[in-house]
């Protein structure tokens, strides 16, 4: 019953866009009629039951309709529509079955709402964009669905987009990309700022042994669907190209980052090191030459010191030690005698 319910609403959503400010508002973001028809964009009118009334008029419940998400109760017991004044996307599954919406809104917040799960959709499992993929374009995925059709739209390097539906990154998400497509590259575009960059580096090891994982960052404050509207899509594409770095480059600098002020101390650099040297020891054996050259070279160390940091942290975590032994490198050790191994450095965080 939920199928033919969403079915149902997709079609009622399609027949408001014309009528609505969504053509236009799409279209002056670098959207057009025909983008916006092939993705089956939407609108939800500004109305407490307009939907909730059509679903009745076509013979469904109100038990049904409440239980697709696309109505509530409030607290008088009244069912209202879920979504109301918002461009609606929807999402669905591989075989391209609707199952839930994201909604645009112009101005109200949140800006997007997406679907609240139900047994047909759960949003650790599902992505936007994943019944568009196309054989043989890398993966790019994206922070909102705008992004993700911004993506698609490249041109001479096509790419595919896909969007996460307001939850992080799972293990659940990668899954179902690797069902639906031949998962040999995956490309992380999330938001510049910081936040963006820990859900990128957190994401390592979903991808880690299954395909090429990279990661762009984006200029501050800007997303794929704002840099397709101010400068294109062949400045999209470039940055996408350009910008791109193994993401295990993000996980290792992430790593660094708490040593960052102290490194011009040998403390610091020993710390940094130890941190570094733990992250390497988890990845993939394709990524280990690459990140021990880069922390050789940022730290001032030569490969084989690096290396032999790499492989004790390794030693360490197999053994299920809580620290790693003191590093010596050919010399006394570093760590003072009788400092607590816990005890936090004036310089930094304890390794």
């Amino acid at each position: 019953m939920l199928i033919p319910i969403h079915q149902q609403a997709e079609r009622f959503f399609l027949s408001l866009h014309s009528s609505s400010w969504v053509p236009g508002y799409l279209a002056e973001r670098g959207f057009d009629r025909s983008t916006q028809s092939r993705w089956h964009i939407g609108y939800a009118p500004a109305d407490w039951r307009a939907l909730t009334n059509h679903l009745r008029r076509l013979g469904f419940s109100e038990t049904a309709i409440e239980s697709s998400g696309l109505a509530r109760r409030t607290r008088r017991g009244t069912l209202i529509d879920f979504f109301r004044n918002r461009a609606m996307f929807p999402i669905k599954d591989h075989d391209g079955i609707t199952i839930a919406f994201i909604g645009r809104s112009l101005n109200a917040k949140p800006r997007y709402l997406n679907s609240p799960q139900t047994p047909i959709y759960r949003k650790r499992q599902t992505l936007f964009g994943l019944h568009a993929l196309t054989p043989g374009r890398p993966v790019v995925i994206t922070e909102g669905p705008l992004d993700a059709i911004a993506v698609t739209l490249t041109g001479q390097a096509p790419l595919n987009g896909v969007a996460l539906c307001g939850t992080a990154l799972t293990a659940d998400h990668v899954r179902a990309l690797t069902r639906s497509h031949d998962l040999r590259r995956i490309v992380l575009a999330f938001d510049g700022d910081r936040a963006g960059r820990a859900a990128a580096t957190r994401s390592y090891p979903l991808f880690k042994g299954i395909c090429t994982a990279d990661a762009v960052t984006l200029p501050a404050s800007r997303d794929p669907a704002g840099i397709l509207r101010e400068d294109g899509a062949e400045a999209l594409a470039a940055i996408l190209a350009e910008r791109a770095v193994p993401l295990a480059d993000l996980v290792v600098d992430a790593a660094i980052a708490p040593w960052q002020r102290s490194i011009a101390y040998a403390e610091g650099r020993i710390g940094a090191l130890r941190s570094a040297g733990t992250a390497i020891s988890a990845m993939a054996p394709d990524d280990v030459a690459r990140q021990i050259a880069r922390v050789a070279r940022r730290l001032g160390f030569d490969h084989p010191t690096v290396t032999e940091a790499v492989t004790d942290c390794l030693a360490t975590r197999l053994s299920g030690a809580d620290f790693p032994a003191p590093l010596t490198f050919g010399g006394p050790a570093t760590r003072p005698k009788g400092r607590n191994p816990n005890e936090r450095s004036p310089r930094g965080p304890t390794p």
